[in-house]
């Protein structure tokens, strides 16, 4: 059954309602939206903090509302039941996205997942996104914790919002289902490490990691694309205090965030204290 709203929209309230929701916590997630909008910056980035990236692959679910769905007809998957949520995997000979996803949380462990709502329908989600809730109704799952897929067949992960654990299939293997809460906490203890120690070198890492895992015709246009940015972010930036640090920074979050979101389909976020 379809839940009623699209993987795009999910995507946008997911996004918007982060950046707009207050922090409950020791860690915030600012989102850069696009490019820069009507050049201005939507936030200010406080260059000598913490920071680490947080890279989301949004999957829009089927509810499974029968008992002859195989993750529950045959008694597999412990523990769930109908309804539930079915999200579908890029299949390996179509695309890299898993791999690529895989390789980019070894460089960026507890930074990467796949995020999906748990929403029933276009009213629950409507409710969830006025109460600035999406991104803490969803699901995510580590691309890590899944491993390579073992051949070119279509595969799946089933879970329910009130299930701490999710059943990867089609041969169902037991897998962790994270909260938000978890990931914010998980990036709390990041932000301690040397390589996220100011959001200078992040972004630069960040940059750097991304191009890695880009196809050549975005490798290739990368050098362009920052001069572009840069040109962008300076008439944005303040004329009468000039910061090189923050203009580097800014420039390799764009550039990273514009390579992540064409080539790979993933949407970037920065996470620094709250």
């Amino acid at each position: 059954m379809k839940v009623g709203y699209t993987e795009f929209s999910y995507g946008y309230a997911f996004t918007e309602n982060l950046i707009r929701s207050l922090p409950t916590g020791p860690v915030g997630a600012p989102v850069f939206p696009n490019l820069i909008q009507e050049a201005k910056l939507g936030f200010d980035v406080k260059i000598n903090q913490p920071a680490a990236p947080l890279f989301f692959q949004f999957k829009l679910p089927e509810r499974m509302k029968k008992g002859t769905a195989f993750e529950v007809s045959n008694g597999s998957c412990p523990g769930l039941t109908t309804p539930f949520y079915r999200i579908g995997l890029m299949r390996s000979d179509l695309s890299k996205q898993h791999s690529h996803l895989i390789e980019l949380e070894k460089r960026f462990p507890n930074c990467v997942f796949y995020a999906a709502p748990c929403l029933a329908d276009i009213h629950a989600f409507n409710r969830s996104y006025g109460n600035g809730r999406v991104f803490t109704d969803s699901a995510f799952f580590s691309p890590g914790e899944i491993g390579p897929l073992p051949d070119n067949k279509q595969h799946t992960i089933a879970y329910r919002s009130d299930l701490g654990h999710a059943f990867f299939c089609s041969e169902p293997q037991e897998m962790h289902r994270w909260t938000f809460d978890e990931i914010s906490k998980r990036i709390e203890e990041l932000l301690k490490q040397k390589q996220f120690s100011d959001a200078r070198l992040a972004a630069r890492n960040a940059r750097e990691q991304v191009l890695d895992l880009a196809s050549s015709e975005w490798r290739r246009q990368s050098a362009s694309l920052a001069d572009r940015i840069r040109v962008r972010v300076r008439a944005a930036l303040p004329t009468l205090a000039p910061d090189t640090g923050r203009e580097d920074t800014l420039t390799n979050l764009l550039v990273a965030r514009e390579i992540a979101r064409v080539d790979l389909g993933l949407e970037l976020l920065l996470a620094q204290p709250g």
